[in-house]
């Protein structure tokens, strides 16, 4: 073992930094079919879906993941999450109201407060506001959310 091994806790910085900067080809061979599964937790139809993918792989914000602060995955995942976001907030501002669609106030399980969150774009605050709970109470759901997907 090396000295620079021994100072990173025998980790390899190499394969952390970027050497290159990615096509948007070579960004959709590798992450394409994990923001296409993002964008159809958001909308589910997928011929949306389709297009919000190609969306995702055309926008010029794209390229911005080359220097973003954290993994690539997480650049494409905010960005496909956005977008498929901002397509479904078109498609309901045409679509007519349904009240099938009305919250059930009685249930605030902590998957329908993700599932706001995440899937529907509401902030915790919104969810809150909808729900007619604290803040604190939106932010132990999304935990206890996370925590029952680790144990299972």
């Amino acid at each position: 073992m090396n000295e620079l091994e021994r100072t990173n806790n025998g980790v390899d910085l190499r394969s952390v930094t970027k050497t290159s900067q990615l096509t948007s080809v070579e960004i959709y061979d590798k992450y394409g079919a994990m923001a296409y599964g993002i964008i159809l937790q958001i909308l589910p139809q997928p011929h949306l879906a389709q297009e919000v993918l190609v969306n995702v792989f055309s926008s010029p914000l794209l390229q911005s993941c080359n220097s973003y602060p954290f993994s690539f995955a997480v650049c494409v995942i905010k960005l496909a999450r956005a977008k498929a976001i901002e397509a479904k907030q078109k498609l309901m501002s045409i679509a007519p109201h349904n009240p099938e669609n009305d919250l059930n106030h009685y249930d605030q399980s902590p998957e329908l407060i993700f599932n706001l969150a995440f899937r529907e774009g509401y902030t915790p605050e919104e969810v809150a506001m909808k729900l007619n709970i604290s803040k604190l109470e939106v932010l132990k759901a999304f935990h206890d959310f996370f925590k029952s997907y680790r144990n299972s």
